[in-house]
């Protein structure tokens, strides 16, 4: 085998090995980018939480409140105007301090106009009308934030999720290493301390798997406080 030969095998092998490796790294990175890839669950969590979470009613009412203010205001045109009536008795008893309060008769009705009321309408309503808006326009801007918040939370959870799968087949291939290195030390074939290296990993990936565990319950229960349901009841 020529010196030429010697060089380019090894480097072909080398750089089949390296495709191979980084294949699986992007494959590993790439686990929960199927989760996150399905926009129907998104919209789902994203609706459910519109329709269950308290503060959402709460700014629908305030637009509701506003939107009845609008045709009180209207309503109160009639405020500018004041009806009076006085009815004086067709034979009356004359009065002797004010004897001219008897030269009229029977029933006397009279309309007054306020001016000052009636100009003001127009802008009145318009402020009602404004106040309509600026209620919805905080109503949106609270969809837009709470359907954000969603989406954080549900890919927190998926962060979570793939985080536990990871330590699952961590702390399984540290106990496979560790049922094996422990018969190969009671057969002596291991030392003390390579047993006890492994034990000790074994133990901190089952610590760090609980862990895992726990976050995976509280960013469920994260996105659950959003949707006001349980996260099954919505993913399908």
């Amino acid at each position: 085998m020529t010196l030429r030969k010697k060089i380019i095998l090894p480097l072909i092998l080398i750089i089949f090995l390296y495709s191979k490796v980084g294949a699986q790294t992007i494959s590993t990175q790439a686990t929960i980018l199927p989760e996150l890839s399905k926009a129907d669950n998104l919209q789902r969590l994203v609706d459910t939480a519109i329709k269950n979470y308290p503060r959402v009613r709460y700014f629908q009412n305030r637009v509701s409140v506003a939107s009845a203010n609008v045709s009180k205001v209207k309503a109160s045109w009639l405020d500018a105007l004041t009806l009076s009536y006085v009815y004086q008795p067709s034979d009356p008893t004359i009065n002797p301090v004010n004897p001219t309060s008897t030269y009229f008769k029977g029933l006397q009705a009279g309309v007054f106009l306020n001016v000052g009321t009636l100009v003001a309408k127009p802008w009145a309503v318009k402020q009602a009308k404004r106040e309509v808006l600026v209620q919805q326009t905080e109503q949106e801007e609270y969809i837009i934030t709470l359907s954000a918040e969603v989406r954080r939370r549900y890919y927190m959870y998926i962060q979570r999720v793939g985080e536990l799968k990871l330590q699952i087949r961590a702390a399984e291939d540290t106990e496979a290493q560790l049922k094996d290195v422990k018969y190969k030390f009671e057969k002596g074939e291991e030392t003390f301390d390579s047993y006890s290296k492994v034990l000790i990993q074994f133990t901190e990936h089952q610590q760090t798997k609980v862990q895992a565990e726990a976050n995976v319950f509280i960013a469920k229960a994260d996105v659950e406080e959003l949707i006001g349901t349980n996260l099954e009841n919505v993913i399908k």
